[in-house]
C-alpha cells in the first residue's frame, strides 16, 4: 500500500497525554514491486491518575524491610557481642541472627494461618511476641553489661518497632472471612490432606509389599498363599459335648447314605384271622427327637416320658438302660439311709452308664432325696 500521512487523534479534553514511539510495518509499491521496512512513529495515550494507594503501600513495604533488616543487623550485633567473650565471633554474630528471624518466621506463620483461622494463628502469635521479648533482653543485658542500660534499652526497641509494623502491614493485606466460609475452607483442607495422608500410606505400604516380594523367598510366598486362599467350607469344627451338630452348614464331599429303611413290625392277629386291634409301641408311637442339654444343667430330670435318656455326656441311651435318676429311686427305696457317696452305688451306676461322673452321680441322689423330704413333709 502506498504511503499516507497519519490521521490526527482525537484527545479527551481534561485527560493527560504522553507521547508514545512505536514501530510499524510500512509496504512501499514501485512499479508493482513492494517492499516492507519498519518505521517508526509517534501517538498520543492517555496517562491513569496516579494511584496514591499502591505508591503508599510500596513505600510502606520498603519501610517494613529496612526496619526488618535493621533488627537483624542491630539484634546480631548485640547478642555476638555479649556472646563473643565465650564463642568465637563469627559464630556469636550468627547466632544473633537467630533472634530476629524467629519471631520474623512466626510473624509469616501467623499471617498464613490467620487468614483463614484466627484460632490456628494463635500459637504462632504467642510464639512470635515470646521470642522479641527474648531478643530484647538479650540487647539490653548486652547494653547493661558495658555499664549503659539505657544504650540497651534503646537497641532492644529496634526488634519491638520492626516486628510491631510488620503486624500493621500484614494486617492490612489480611482478609478476615466468616465463620461459614471459614468452615467451608477448613472442610475442604481436611478433605485435600486426608486424600493425600491416604495416598502417601498407600505408596509407602506399596513400595514396601514390592521390597517384601523381591527379597521375602519361599516363606514369603508360602505366607501370601495362605492369607490369599478362598476359606474351606468341607471341614466343619466338632460340636462341643452337650451341643448339637449344625445341620445347616453345606458339607463338602459325597452326601452320606440314607439308612435302610426298618422292617415293618409283624403284626399280630387273632385266631379267627383277623388283625388285631393291638399293635407295638414302636409301631403305633413315632420316636421323640432327644432334645440337647442346656450347659450349666443335669441332664437327668429325673422325668422318663420320652421314650429315651440322656446322660451328662449327651447320648441318647435307649429305653431298656435304666437312667440314674432310676437307678437312684430303686437304690434309696431299698435303703433309704443310703449316702450319696456311696461307693457301692456308684460302681453300679458306672457299670450301666460308663461315661457317668461322680459328681453327676452324687447330685442326683442328693436331689432325689430333697424330693423325697419334701414329698414326705
Amino acid at each position: 500500500m502506498p504511503e499516507t500521512p497519519d490521521a490526527p487523534q482525537y484527545q479527551e479534553p481534561g485527560v493527560k497525554y504522553r507521547r508514545v514511539k512505536k514501530k510499524r510495518q510500512v509496504v512501499t509499491v514501485i512499479d508493482g514491486r513492494e517492499s516492507t521496512h519498519t518505521e517508526d512513529y509517534y501517538v498520543q495515550e492517555p496517562v491513569p491518575p496516579k494511584d496514591w494507594d499502591t505508591v503508599i503501600l510500596r513505600g510502606i513495604i520498603g519501610l517494613a524491610t529496612f526496619l526488618v533488616v535493621a533488627a537483624f543487623i542491630g539484634t546480631s550485633a548485640g547478642v555476638g557481642g555479649l556472646l563473643s567473650e565465650l564463642l568465637h565471633p563469627f559464630v556469636a554474630y550468627l547466632i544473633g541472627l537467630v533472634f530476629t528471624a524467629s519471631w520474623l518466621g512466626c510473624l509469616g506463620l501467623e499471617w498464613l494461618d490467620g487468614r483463614i483461622d484466627p484460632d490456628r494463628a494463635r500459637p504462632a502469635r504467642i510464639a512470635g511476641w515470646v521470642a522479641l521479648v527474648i531478643g530484647m533482653g538479650a540487647v539490653f543485658v548486652y547494653g547493661h553489661s558495658h555499664g549503659l542500660p539505657w544504650v540497651g534499652a534503646v537497641g532492644a526497641c529496634i526488634d519491638l518497632l520492626a516486628k510491631g509494623f510488620s503486624t500493621l502491614l500484614l494486617r492490612r493485606t489480611q482478609v478476615h472471612l466468616s465463620k461459614g466460609v471459614t468452615n467451608w475452607v477448613v472442610t475442604q483442607e481436611q478433605e485435600a490432606a486426608g486424600r493425600a495422608l491416604v495416598g502417601e500410606r498407600l505408596r509407602r505400604l506399596h513400595r514396601g509389599e514390592a521390597y517384601r516380594r523381591a527379597v521375602g523367598g519361599r516363606e514369603y510366598q508360602t505366607a501370601q498363599a495362605l492369607m490369599t486362599a478362598a476359606p474351606t467350607t468341607g471341614a466343619l469344627a466338632a460340636p462341643m459335648p452337650g451341643q448339637r451338630p449344625d445341620t445347616s452348614a453345606p458339607v463338602s464331599g459325597p452326601a452320606p447314605a440314607e439308612p435302610a429303611p426298618e422292617p415293618a413290625p409283624p403284626v399280630q392277629t387273632a385266631p379267627s384271622g383277623q388283625p388285631s386291634a393291638t399293635v407295638s409301641a414302636q409301631a403305633s408311637t413315632p420316636p421323640v427327637p432327644p432334645v440337647p442339654p442346656t450347659s450349666g444343667q443335669d441332664v437327668d430330670n429325673g422325668a422318663d416320658t420320652s421314650g429315651s435318656d440322656q446322660d451328662n455326656d449327651g447320648a441318647v441311651r435307649d429305653i431298656a438302660v435304666p437312667s440314674i435318676a432310676a437307678m437312684a429311686r430303686d437304690a434309696l427305696d431299698q435303703n433309704p439311709a443310703m449316702d450319696k457317696d456311696d461307693p457301692a452305688f456308684l460302681a453300679r451306676v458306672q457299670k450301666v452308664h460308663p461315661k457317668a461322673a461322680a459328681d453327676t452321680v452324687r447330685r442326683t441322689v442328693q436331689r432325689e432325696k430333697q424330693r423325697r423330704k419334701k414329698t414326705a413333709s
